[in-house]
């Protein structure tokens, strides 16, 4: 009798787990803007840290002026640029198409983008189909805003509160177990903002270097492009290589010569990231194996789109720092 109701309970939490699972799994973009908010709290909250201790104000308080200033300073950079910016990015649209013409002819390949241009409209919807499209890509473009918006205010709220969620976390394990899980949150959260302080330090550089380097070279548009690979380089190993394409595209339109110097240029700025200013970074943060970081930007874009992409490398750091070896401290245990 007692076999049988430990079988039919063991059933049971299988089938609990399950269904947390497939709810999880239906729910996974809320998820993910979750842990996006918790990203943004930690950097706003490791930001709020100094500012307490300069004003001698509560860090709960210190988060709201160190948002403030923050979006407030990108908002500034963005309006005092943004008018250069923009011209160079409607520059860069406007010579992608000679620059691919350039590209065809250079190596015989004319009439292939005609073909894919006439496959394109052989393939093309139907104008109710069409209307449904533009429809699909109008809720996107508002989910996305959205979800931005939703991840900022989580992030600010989280930064202000961690106490509250960290306690409500806890309260999911009983007394015995939440030493040893609070011992492994302030691991996954040191980790973390090792994680994002080494990758605002390398995005900065590579954007920098980038920027010299398509300058000197004479590329057009180089600060937008710069622009561009300082964010991509948020996903390793294939941000780098996207953000390449288009440069690389442009110059080519300039003469062989510029395109391969351009080239050069990507491969050296991705060699001084990859062999000096990572090794530098990551002697304080979780080290992660180059094809463990490529396959999960694979594995989490398949399961999850775009977002998973971007979100890849935080969450391999965060499935490192969990699983890693680590006892609580004496006193916690």
């Amino acid at each position: 009798m007692a076999s049988d109701w430990l079988v039919a309970r063991r059933v049971a939490v299988a089938c609990v787990v399950l269904a947390l699972a497939y709810f999880s799994f239906k729910i996974i973009d809320v998820i993910l803007q979750v842990f996006a908010a918790i990203l943004l709290s930690l950097a706003l909250h490791a930001l709020a840290e100094p500012f307490a201790r300069l004003t001698r104000c509560p860090e709960r308080y210190a988060v709201f002026p160190v948002a403030l200033l923050a979006f407030g300073g990108t908002g500034l950079a963005l309006y005092l640029f943004g008018s250069t910016i923009q011209t160079q990015v409607t520059e860069l649209l406007n010579e992608l198409p000679a620059a691919w013409a350039a590209f065809e002819q250079r190596f015989h390949l004319e009439g292939l983008g005609s073909d894919l241009i006439k496959r394109a409209e052989a393939a093309a919807p139907s104008s109710d189909t069409l209307i449904s499209a533009v429809q699909g890509v109008t809720t996107n473009v508002f989910q996305v805003l959205l979800g931005v918006f939703l991840v900022v205010v989580g992030g600010i709220y989280f930064a202000a509160s961690p106490d509250l969620y960290r306690r409500m976390f806890l309260s999911c394990w009983s007394k015995d177990e939440r030493p040893a899980v609070e011992h492994k949150l302030d691991a996954i959260s040191l980790d973390l903002r090792h994680f994002l302080k080494a990758q605002l330090i390398a995005m900065v550089v590579v954007g920098l270097l980038t920027f010299a380097g398509l300058s000197i070279v004479g590329v057009p548009s180089s600060l937008a492009l710069a622009l561009f690979a300082g964010l991509a380089e948020f996903v390793p190993m294939v941000g780098p290589v996207v953000s390449a394409a288009p440069a690389v595209l442009i110059a080519l339109t300039l003469g062989v010569d510029t395109g391969l110097w351009t080239l050069l240029v990507f491969v050296i700025v991705q060699q001084t990231e990859s062999n000096i200013i990572t090794p530098l970074l990551q002697q304080r943060m979780v080290s992660l194996p180059p094809a463990v970081t490529l396959f999960a930007v694979v594995a989490f874009g398949n399961f999850f789109g775009v977002m998973g992409i971007v979100l890849a490398t935080p969450l391999t750091v965060l499935a490192f720092a969990a699983f890693k070896s680590g006892r609580p401290p004496a006193d916690a245990a």
